[in-house]
């Protein structure tokens, strides 16, 4: 007993000091990421991200936390951009404080996996990975939390398999039991957040084939497990991109041997931006070398080579490059074109592509400097290299602090991306820049007219600079590319209502509405069909939006128009269209004209003649007081009819 605490007591100091240097390296990371990304915390959302957070099919009720884990493809990742939406609400700043924090976590974990793997420079391969501006990305990019949350899974489950594979060396112990049951957890977590995790298995064979220069039977054993769940979620991710994410778009198709081709050149691709991260782009341009040349086999070649001669090599400087190079080409595997994905619509190759990738290059490089430069020499250049990545890395987070400076920035590098300058388009449109807006517009077709987007975009933009023969054209345009494009939809039928053509206008608002009901397009529905003679649908229209929010004044008013004016005797109803008017008007605490007048219409129609002509007074108060001259006048003819003791009725439609 005293021999035991004797030698307990010695290892405190040892103990102790482990520990403030695990501190101390963690906290550096921590400060340096916040610092390097100091400028998205100041930034708002980019690109999709409001549509992961105002259109989550959690936030929305198209799913419930028991069935989205199934229903889409990152079902871990929709939760958390659901729950941090009900936290932070629309604020962009709360969102990305998560994305950078976890990206830190992620960064402590590297280094923790990379110490037990006993690989040289594992702190700084952690330190590289945080500054390096290719993760900007995926940190700065707050649709990304994807990559953010399923690295640090990814990594625990890692940490936890070289658990198991030390305590088994031994005996399989309970401890070791735990870890590779923790470690099959974490990689479930792993692909719930992204599927791209897929390759962990492996990297961990990889992991094995680096302690013990082998991998064995047993090993395939172990690891069957991890395979299993990667092929379940593997086959499912590329169900879901086929019949969910990429359906109705056509993908080109290639001959095996030329995906091979393609994917060695998006390989090397990649790996220039790991090694020298300089003009990075949001939407790269992109040239696919015919495999059938000589140009298109030698990126495949020149790979092939690299492979060979460091597997020959194995035993001296060849180990740690297999082991590094083939990590980063294994992690790229989902992404290398041999199965469709979205994003190949605009590009083969993106820097959020190589986010988990990347954090084997760290290694290899930490490792490769560590092993060259003598220690002085090493603190020297790396800090210098540090240096610059952070510089780098907090001019990209420049960049994707606004949505208009990272189109921009895009546009300057790629002037050929398509969709950059629709995305461009639709800021310069909200800010009343239509000239610019119509520039970009324009561009867009032209370089991808099969981009429906950008026409039913070119066609509002038309439309409000009074071109509506022009933007027709480009509305018909945009709903033959995609017939069930709803902002479109909508934009076509209220461009179609103020030409006068109602009857074409519900036929486009009520085609919107059959796709996706909502309150805003049956409010603008309910009058056209109203004007079309079909008051029974407006009134069918207005009621199913009363039950979904039965305080909505808009639809209060209307309903009680309709039903106190209706030239449809079997449609009004005095009564309800006073209730429903007085309910509109009490929430606006009878200041608002329209309201009034309304409830005016109502009370004329249930018989109540004194009070209609009260209403009337103060509706043509109220619009004199707002400087609607227009609705002043129409209440003071009103106003002669209620007097006179006779409601008002909108008049027959002719046909």
């Amino acid at each position: 007993m005293d021999h035991s605490g004797h030698e307990t007591a010695a290892t405190l100091p040892a103990l102790h000091s482990s520990k403030l240097r695990l501190g101390l390296g963690a906290g550096f990371i921590l400060l340096l990421v916040l610092a390097v990304y100091g400028p998205v915390l100041r930034g708002g959302f980019v690109w999709d991200d409001l549509l992961l957070v105002a259109k989550n099919p959690l936030a929305n009720g198209e799913l419930t936390l028991r069935s989205i884990w199934f229903s889409v493809d990152f079902p871990l990742a929709t939760v958390a951009f659901w729950a941090q939406g009900l936290v932070w609400g629309n604020s962009a700043t709360g969102f990305h404080i998560v994305n950078i924090a976890l990206h830190a976590v992620n960064c402590f974990l590297l280094w923790r996996v990379l110490a037990r793997l006993q690989i040289r420079g594992a702190w700084f391969a952690a330190v590289l990975f945080a500054v390096h501006p290719v993760c900007v990305a995926s940190v700065a990019w707050i649709s990304e939390l994807k990559n953010t949350l399923s690295l640090p899974f990814f990594l625990l489950s890692a940490c936890w398999f070289l658990e198991f594979e030390e305590q088994r060396a031994a005996a399989v112990t309970p401890r070791a039991r735990r870890a590779y049951w923790l470690s099959l957890l974490a990689f479930l977590l792993a692909l719930f957040s992204k599927t791209s995790t897929v390759m962990l298995p492996v990297a961990l064979l990889g992991c094995v084939w680096w302690r013990r220069g082998r991998i064995s039977q047993r090993d395939l054993l172990t690891t069957a497990p991890h395979f299993a769940l990667a092929l379940a979620f593997g086959l499912m991710s590329v169900w879901f991109q086929k019949h969910q994410v990429i359906e109705g778009i056509v993908m080109p198709t290639t001959t095996w041997f030329a995906k091979l081709a393609g994917a060695a050149q998006v390989v090397w691709f990649h790996l220039g931006k790991a090694v020298l991260p300089v003009k990075l782009c949001m939407i790269y341009p992109w040239t696919k070398l015919d495999s059938g040349s000589l140009a298109g086999i030698i990126p495949l070649l020149a790979l092939g080579i690299v492979f060979a001669l460091a597997w020959w090599f194995r035993k001296s400087w060849g180990r740690p490059v297999v082991f590094g190079l083939g990590a980063f080409a294994v992690l790229l595997f989902p992404v290398l074109g041999f199965f469709d994905m979205y994003f190949f619509v605009f590009s083969r190759v993106s820097d959020h592509f190589a986010y988990l990738p990347l954090t084997a290059m760290a290694a290899l490089c930490a490792a490769g400097l560590s092993r060259a430069l003598s220690e002085k020499i090493l603190r020297i250049a790396g800090v210098a290299l540090v240096a610059a990545l952070s510089l780098l890395t907090w001019q990209r987070a420049r960049v994707f602090a606004t949505d208009e400076g990272l189109w921009r920035d895009t546009l300057a590098k790629n002037p050929a991306a398509w969709n950059a300058h629709n995305n461009l388009g639709c800021i310069l449109a909200e800010h009343n820049d239509l000239n610019d807006a119509l520039d970009h517009f324009f561009q867009s077709v032209e370089l991808n007219p099969r981009n429906a987007s950008a026409h039913g975009n070119l066609g509002k933009a038309l439309n409000l600079k009074g071109r509506f023969a022009e933007a027709e054209l480009h509305f018909r345009t945009a709903l033959a590319l995609k017939p069930d494009l709803l902002d479109t939809l909508k934009a076509y039928g209220d461009a179609l209502a103020g030409q006068g053509r109602r009857e074409e206008a519900v036929k486009f608002l009520s085609e919107a509405v059959r796709l996706k009901p909502d309150n805003e397009t049956r409010l603008r529905l309910a009058p056209l069909l109203a004007a079309i003679g079909r008051p029974r649908e407006a009134v069918a229209q207005c009621r199913a939006v009363l039950a979904v929010d039965p305080d909505l004044t808009a639809a209060l008013n209307n309903l009680a128009w309709l039903l106190a004016t209706s030239s449809d005797e079997t449609v009004r109803n005095g009564a309800e269209a006073v209730r429903l008017a007085e309910q509109a008007c009490a929430r606006t605490q009878f200041k608002d004209a329209i309201m009034v007048g309304t409830l005016g219409a109502a009370y004329a129609e249930a018989g109540r003649f004194t009070n209609a002509t009260a209403s009337a007074e103060q509706a043509i108060e109220l619009a004199r007081a707002a400087g609607n001259v227009g609705f002043a006048r129409i209440n003071q003819q009103l106003l002669q009819l209620y007097r006179a003791g006779r409601p008002y009725h909108e008049p027959p439609l002719k046909r």
